[in-house]
């Protein structure tokens, strides 16, 4: 718990940096979105890894790596077309996390489309379903009159709201936690600390947001709002962090990689953003005014 303490802070730490000196050069979007691409690359190279370990499935071609780089770096640059291509991929997103929700339903039991098409089931798992987020990054607060680029703070929000789930979950789920969520999939998780989860998502974000609005002068979300909409994202990074358990149980992996102490591979840093980046993209789209997203 240590290792993973200490490599959950150096890598806020790092996004941070990554992310400052990207914007003194002003190109802090370019750098977050080279650090998404570059991450969904290696989370998607490690799910091929484990794919090949799951009885019965085909050896999947590292060529659907190459694919969902084409398809991130395409939503990013397309022009006036952005818009309309990146709520197209959100739609397909959100079909193919129904079904992957599914697949908790028969977890001992290899997905037939990944044994079959191991290498279209790894681009539509990663590449698809994270890249709402560019869509996200791409929003500007249309309110202000210099058309301020504001998306890449809504990105982190995601992220926070996301992954502090797991920080309340240890927090309160390790020590209080009696009552299992899944254990044949996922033993340590427990209702308590879903709970536990939820409360420091909705908390984090909410503190995020205040100082976004009163530390940065940001048009962002107020504080209560930012909580309140953390909330179906902490409750989805659940089941998201659960998918890919699935998979780790079918293959016989205790983690997808051995990259971040503590934590495990690229995968097991991202999974739980799976289904949340397509939520997010729809809650903002339904609850959030700006003029106009990405352009």
């Amino acid at each position: 718990m240590i290792d993973r303490a200490f490599s959950t802070i150096g890598l806020w730490v790092a996004v941070g940096l990554i992310i400052w000196i990207g914007g003194f050069f002003s190109l802090a979007e370019q750098a977050a979105f080279g650090l998404l691409a570059i991450l969904v690359a290696m989370a998607q190279y490690e799910f091929y890894q484990l794919a090949k370990s799951i009885p019965g499935t085909r050896t999947p071609s590292y060529s659907g790596i190459l694919t969902g780089f084409a398809l991130l770096f395409a939503l990013y640059f397309i022009g006036n077309e952005r818009l309309r291509a990146n709520y197209l991929t959100t739609a397909t997103a959100t079909a193919f996390g129904i079904y992957l929700l599914s697949l908790l339903r028969s977890p001992h039991t290899p997905s037939e489309l990944l044994k079959k098409f191991p290498t279209v089931f790894g681009f539509l798992y990663l590449p698809l379903m994270l890249s709402p987020l560019v869509a996200i990054a791409r929003m500007e607060d249309g309110v202000l009159l210099n058309r301020q680029p504001i998306g890449l703070y809504y990105v982190l929000w995601v992220v926070i709201a996301t992954k502090f789930t797991d920080v309340g979950g240890l927090l309160i789920g390790v020590p209080f936690g009696k009552h299992k969520i899944a254990p044949q999939i996922s033993p340590a998780k427990s209702w308590e600390g879903v709970l536990g989860g939820l409360i420091i998502s909705a908390a984090v974000s909410a503190a995020f947001a205040w100082f976004c609005n009163a530390a940065l002068g940001l048009h962002f979300m107020v504080p209560f709002k930012a909580a309140l909409l953390a909330l179906p994202l902490a409750a989805l990074s659940v089941p998201s962090d659960l998918i890919e358990s699935v998979f780790k149980r079918q293959a016989g992996a205790k983690d997808s990689g051995r990259t971040i102490p503590g934590i495990g591979g690229a995968l097991d840093l991202i999974d739980s953003l799976v289904l949340t980046a397509p939520a997010a993209l729809i809650l903002l789209s339904f609850f959030l005014d700006w003029a106009k997203v990405a352009g």
